[in-house]
């Protein structure tokens, strides 16, 4: 896939959840203008782009939506929620499009048309009786209504006999109107190159839109044009000719009837060069500059003698010209000078360029410029947008370079990035991680091994300016990882609109902290979990609203999304103000199914049991549904957030709501481990787990029920051997003073005490998670390199505990 289509898919894909997010905000306000003329730019802008990579099929689609935001834009169609469901059908129609583009580089046979049933259903809106006025389709199959009744009076009499001959032969004639976008060079159009291309064409006229604005105050790259035209050609070849400016073109057939009657006023034609044709046109003024240049010799010299074969050549087919030219020619034989001929032509021309109608005095500079087109009644004006099209790249990025904001300073270039390059920095960064973790051990040996006291020294300093340089790039590279929670975010006002429409509730839905920043690989690790908890929100927590309203509550429930960071981590909490969870009601879902002993439930508090929803299998739901009831679920959720080195917690008051909120790291690329020593090997603890390191003396373990624990600053915490989980025969080493090494480790809430040999201190190392046989062995992370080139096993206390 070329670049550039990447960079229409990724700008496709933003458009498309800005548009999303609009047609929400209408449903909430569908008087706010704002916000449709917002959502009518940014479907026109998509369905622009799309007719560069020539995709009619979603041209015609996005062409069909902008119909119909234009009537609602102009007030002739009124927003509801039904034709907001239409739209988002389209987006999303336009979403599985893209899909399928990535996938494929190209769309495959069932995207080479639109879907009829969603353009039908489109078009209807502006079909109904809510409208007024009809809306010409995107690739037209009807003939549509010019505002210029009496265009034909502005025919020559030549023209308008043409073309009564060829509907007397049955042949069909059009006039066309094309008006291009103000920024149609932008968008990869050239006007006149399109109408060129065009066949048989019997007349055109190029005019401004809008009067010329002054030369200083004179924008070269915004097009002023209305082109008209009319040709014999078929309404399918129009159609399919303007198939990607559909909405800027319109057309009706020409009749008999409006071309042989009487005009309603005889326009006076002082200029036989009106009715040729424009390359004829082009010749003859081309020879009048040429003669005006040899005037000062003697007559028909060799340049002369040029000109007139050249201008007889091409008036030929033009009896009444040929008549007028022969006339001069014959004068200015009979005065031997070539004044006769010089005169005649400049008369014709002067005749021919005010008929063509007013034209802005400081355009005339551009058409010098920029050259002169070929066409009867072309204006300065014209030929000065001939050149743009080459211009648009440096005009583009001029414009860039000038972008500035409301306070007059330049904004910030933004340079896009393939994730792949970043990855591959942050993976050498790893590498000087590694690399600058051996220095240490250098400077030991040296000391050690070789008596090198001072170099030693010396290799301490350099690791100190290397471990500086490298966490500054770090740092660095992180920055460019972050992104706001917001990118995951933002696909959930569709996400709960959707699902309450179906469950029929009402929902508000409450995003906060959507500027809070974390890691790419975090952000990503966030969307399925947090997707299945709102759903289960929707579906579980909140009620419908008979049933609201019986409890004394609002008839619309409220699910909130907040995240903010907590010093190295980002939190998350999703709360509703729905029924709550009843710890009895799950007591008994959980004995129904004999998923716990029943001593061990009838032993635990209501936060106990309420966290026995995250068990596997454990589910509410009476009925199997597309949103529940399956058995896969929130035990599925914490397994997610917990392989990114997150936790859960969940609260919950019956009647009142319920609350679940979960931490992440901010990233995962650099981690910084405690490495501890057990049964003569070295393993490493995420320090983000770790509460404290303390030293336990044997005589303070006492064993409860069968567990052995320990009294640390007033709380009982169990305690776990690492030798006795690892399945190392060899206990647990004593120092000395007959004491334990114990961590203490936060693990799902709860503090559990770790019993190892030894600490060896925290460093930084980079994860590298364990493939193929490895990576199915439960309790462990991943591994690193060490600085002296060993391997580290890093430990997942989470799963040892279990």
């Amino acid at each position: 896939m070329n670049a550039l289509l990447q960079q229409f898919i990724q700008e496709s894909r933003e458009g498309l959840e800005a548009i999303s997010s609009t047609l929400l905000e209408m449903e909430r306000a569908p008087g706010d203008t704002a916000a449709m003329g917002e959502l009518f730019r940014l479907v026109h802008t998509l369905k622009g782009n799309s007719g560069l990579f020539g995709f009619p099929a979603l041209t015609r689609v996005l062409h069909a939506g902008e119909d119909v935001m234009d009537a609602v834009r102009n007030g002739e169609l009124s927003f509801s929620q039904t034709l907001a469901d239409q739209l988002l059908n389209m987006a999303d129609y336009v979403s599985v499009f893209l899909d399928e583009v990535e996938q494929n580089g190209e769309p495959g046979e069932a995207f080479q048309t639109p879907p009829r049933e969603l353009v039908t259903a489109l078009r209807a809106w502006l079909e109904s009786g809510e409208r007024t006025t009809e809306t010409p389709p995107a690739i037209s199959t009807s003939v549509a209504a010019l505002p210029v009744p009496a265009w034909t009076e502005d025919l020559p009499e030549e023209v308008r006999q043409a073309v009564a001959g060829m509907l007397r032969e049955g042949l069909s004639v059009f006039r066309v109107e094309y008006q291009p976008a103000s920024d149609c060079f932008f968008q990869g159009t050239d006007p006149l190159h399109l109408v060129r291309q065009l066949p048989a064409i019997l007349w055109r006229r190029i005019s401004p839109l809008q009067p010329w604005a002054p030369t200083a105050e004179l924008d070269a790259y915004q097009c002023n044009l209305r082109i008209e035209l009319v040709l014999s050609t078929r309404e399918e070849e129009l159609a399919e000719h303007f198939r990607y400016v559909s909405d800027q073109v319109t057309w009706e057939a020409v009749s008999l009837a409006a071309i042989v009657q009487e005009p309603q006023s005889s326009p006076v034609v002082t200029s036989a060069l009106s009715a040729v044709d424009p390359l004829v046109m082009d010749i003859v003024r081309t020879q009048q500059v040429a003669l005006s240049a040899c005037l000062a010799q003697p007559w028909l010299s060799g340049q002369q003698a040029a000109i007139v074969r050249t201008l007889g050549n091409a008036l030929s087919g033009h009896d009444m010209l040929l008549q007028y030219f022969q006339q001069s020619l014959d004068e200015a034989n009979r005065q031997a000078s070539s004044t006769p001929l010089m005169a005649w032509l400049q008369a014709e021309l002067e005749a021919s360029a005010s008929e063509a109608g007013e034209v802005h005095e400081e355009c005339s500079l551009a058409r010098d410029i920029a050259g002169e087109w070929p066409s009867a009644q072309l204006e300065p004006s014209v030929a000065a947008m001939q050149g743009v099209s080459e211009a648009v790249p440096v005009a583009a990025e001029s414009a860039s370079a000038r972008r500035q904001d409301d306070t007059g300073h330049v904004t910030p270039k933004v340079l896009k990035i393939e994730q792949e390059k970043i990855d591959r920095l942050m993976n050498l960064i790893g590498e000087i991680v590694v690399a600058k973790n051996g220095l240490p051990y250098l400077a030991e040996r040296a000391e050690n091994q070789y008596g090198q006291r001072d170099l030693a020294r010396e290799i301490k300093a350099q690791y100190a300016v290397v471990n500086r340089i490298a966490e500054d790039l770090q740092d660095a590279i992180m920055q460019v990882r972050m992104m706001p929670v917001s990118f995951v975010l933002q696909r959930f006002p569709r996400l709960v609109r959707d699902i309450a429409r179906k469950l029929g509730k009402k929902v508000n839905l409450v995003l906060e902290g959507e500027d809070t920043e974390a890691d790419k690989s975090m952000i990503e690790a966030l969307a399925d979990p947090l997707v299945h908890i709102v759903r289960n929100s929707m579906d579980h927590g909140l009620e419908l609203p008979e049933e609201r309203v019986k409890a004394g509550k609002p008839e619309t429930g409220t699910l909130r999304i907040r995240a903010n960071q907590n010093a190295d981590h980002v939190v998350i909490t999703i709360e509703d103000d729905g029924r709550g969870i009843d710890p009895q009601r799950i007591k008994g879902k959980v004995a129904s199914k004999g998923l716990v002993e029943h001593a061990a439930l009838e032993a635990m508090n209501d936060q106990e049991l309420i966290n026995l929803v995250f068990l596997p299998g454990f589910s509410t739901a009476e009925q199997i549904s597309d949103l529940s009831g399956r058995g896969v679920g929130m035990d599925v959720v914490r397994s997610g957030i917990e392989k990114v080195g997150g936790q859960m917690r969940l609260s919950s008051q019956v009647g009142k709501g319920t609350q679940l909120s979960l931490t992440l790291p901010l990233s995962m690329a650099v981690t910084q481990v405690m490495v501890i020593e057990s049964g003569g090997q070295r393993f490493g603890i995420p320090m983000d787990q770790v509460m404290e390191t303390v030293r336990l003396p044997k005589a303070s373990i006492h064993t409860i029920k069968h567990q052995p624990t320990a009294q640390l600053r007033g709380r009982t915490i169990p305690l776990k051997s690492l030798n006795q989980m690892l399945a190392v025969s060899q206990e647990q080493i004593l120092n000395e003073d007959d004491e334990y090494a114990l961590m203490v480790l936060r693990s799902r809430g709860e503090l559990v005490g770790l019993i190892i040999d030894d600490f060896h201190g925290s460093i930084d190392i980079i994860l590298k998670p364990m493939v193929g046989i490895l990576g199915e062995l439960s309790g462990y992370s991943g591994t690193a390199v060490m600085g002296d080139g060993s391997i580290l096993m890093i430990l997942n206390p989470t799963e040892l505990f279990e």
